[in-house]
C-alpha cells in the first residue's frame, strides 16, 4: 500500500466517523433527513473501505 493510499484510507475513516457522529446527534434532535443522509453516507463509505480492504490490499 502506498503512502497516498494510506492517507486516503485515514481520511475516509475520519469522514466515516464524522458521518456516524452527525447521524447519532441529528436523530434525537429530530433532523430526520440529515440523520438518514449521514447514516447512508457512513454506510457507503464503510462498504467501500471493506471492499477495498478485501480485494485490493496486498496479501501478507
Amino acid at each position: 500500500m502506498t503512502e497516498t493510499e494510506r492517507k486516503l484510507c485515514k481520511f475516509l475513516l475520519f469522514v466515516d466517523a464524522a458521518a456516524i457522529i452527525v447521524s447519532m446527534v441529528a436523530g434525537p434532535l429530530r433532523h430526520t433527513a440529515l440523520a438518514i443522509g449521514a447514516a447512508a453516507s457512513a454506510a457507503l463509505i464503510s462498504l467501500c473501505l471493506v471492499v477495498y480492504g478485501l480485494y485490493f490490499w496486498e496479501r501478507r
